[in-house]
C-alpha cells in the first residue's frame, strides 16, 4: 500500500513550541523492538552488542560536541539517559536519531558479516566498534520508531533521575537459571571465587578481616558473625563479592555499603530457593558455596557443627 497522510500519518510526540535546539537537559528512554527482543532471548543489550552502544555512546558525544551523556545505564531491553545540550544547529531528536541509526548500522554490519561466514563485523572506520559474528544471523530490527524524553527543569529534578538512572541496573531482577534471580554483576560468576565460611560460634572480633587471602571475587552467605565483619571489611576495601543472602534480594540491596557495591558493579547477589533464613535454609547456602567455589576460605571450623560435617562430607566426595 503506498503512503496516504490520511492514514498512516504519525503524530509527534515531541513538545510543541519547545526549542529542542536550544539548550538544556533531557531524560531520554529509547525502547527494543520486540523482534529484537526475541531474536537474542529477552536480553538484547547484553555482551557485544552493549560493547556497541557503550563504544558509540562515546563516539557521539566526539562528532557532536553540543551533546553530552550526562548519565546513562544499558537495561536488558531499553536505555536510560540524561542528555545535556548546549545551543546550537543541532537538535535533540537529530543526535538521537543518529546515535540509534550508527547503532543499528553496525549490528546489521555484523549479523551480516555472520551471514556470510565472516569472522567478525565488516570494516569499519577508526573507533567504531566490530562485532563478533556470533550475533543472530538476520538482524532484526532494533529500536522502536521515535523515542520518549522529559525535559528537566532543575537541577534538584536532574539530581533525583541521575540517581534514579544509576540505580536502575542493580534493580532490575534478573533469572540465573537453575531457579536463581539476582541483581547486580553477573559477570562476576564468572571470575574465580574464595568461598568464605565461618562457624557461628567464632567471635567477630577474635581475628582480623585483613588477614584474608587475595582472591579476585569473595563469595558466601556473610551471615556469621565473622563473616559480616569480613563483608563490611571487603565492602569498604572496594573488593568484588557475591552475596547468598537468607533473604530476598530486594531487602539486601539496602544492606550497609552494598548499594555502592552494586552501583560501582563489584558486587553481585544472589536469592536462593529458600529465604527463610532457618538452619535448613543455611545448610543449603553453605552447600551451595561450597560446590560452586574454586577455593575456600575456612577460619574458623565448630567441631561438630554443621560447617565441620559439610566439610568432612565434602572430603569424603573428593579424597584428594
Amino acid at each position: 500500500m503506498s503512503y496516504d497522510p490520511a492514514l498512516h500519518h504519525r503524530r509527534s510526540i515531541r513538545l510543541k513550541r519547545h526549542d529542542y535546539a536550544g539548550g538544556g537537559v533531557y531524560f531520554v528512554t529509547l525502547c527494543a523492538h520486540r523482534e529484537l527482543v526475541a531474536a537474542t532471548g529477552g536480553k538484547p543489550f547484553m555482551g557485544a552488542l552493549r560493547a556497541l552502544v557503550e563504544e558509540r555512546l562515546r563516539i557521539t558525544a566526539e562528532k557532536c560536541p553540543q551533546i553530552s551523556w550526562s548519565e546513562w545505564a544499558i537495561m536488558p531491553d531499553h536505555f536510560h539517559a540524561l542528555v545535556r545540550m548546549q545551543e546550537g544547529p543541532l537538535r535533540l531528536g537529530d543526535a538521537i536519531g543518529g546515535f540509534k541509526a550508527a547503532v543499528s548500522r553496525e549490528w546489521n554490519r555484523a549479523a551480516n558479516g555472520s551471514m556470510n561466514g565472516a569472522t567478525q563485523a565488516s570494516p569499519v572506520r577508526r573507533g567504531e566498534a566490530c562485532l563478533a559474528a556470533s550475533l543472530a544471523p538476520i538482524a532484526p530490527r532494533m529500536w522502536h520508531r521515535n523515542y520518549y524524553e522529559m525535559i528537566v527543569r532543575s537541577a534538584e529534578a536532574e539530581r533525583r533521575i541521575a540517581e534514579y538512572i544509576r540505580m536502575n541496573p542493580w534493580r532490575c531482577v534478573q533469572e540465573l537459571g537453575g531457579g536463581l534471580r539476582g541483581i547486580g554483576n553477573p559477570a562476576l560468576w564468572n571470575g574465580e571465587k574464595l568461598g568464605v565460611l565461618c562457624s557461628r560460634a567464632v567471635r567477630a572480633t577474635s581475628m582480623s578481616p585483613i588477614q584474608l587471602p587475595e582472591a579476585d571475587v569473595y563469595f558466601g552467605g556473610w551471615h556469621s558473625p565473622k563473616e559480616q565483619e569480613m563483608l563490611e571489611w571487603l565492602l569498604k576495601a572496594g573488593r568484588r563479592v557475591i552475596a547468598c543472602p537468607a533473604w530476598g534480594i530486594e531487602d539486601s540491596a539496602f544492606a550497609p555499603g552494598v548499594r555502592n557495591a552494586l552501583e560501582e558493579n563489584r558486587m553481585l547477589i544472589l536469592e536462593m530457593r529458600d529465604v527463610s533464613g532457618n538452619l535448613a535454609a543455611a545448610e543449603a547456602r553453605n552447600r551451595f558455596v561450597l560446590e560452586h567455589a574454586d577455593a575456600l576460605f575456612t577460619p574458623h571450623v565448630a567441631r561438630g557443627g554443621m560447617l565441620d560435617r559439610l566439610l568432612k562430607e565434602r572430603s569424603k566426595a573428593n579424597p584428594l
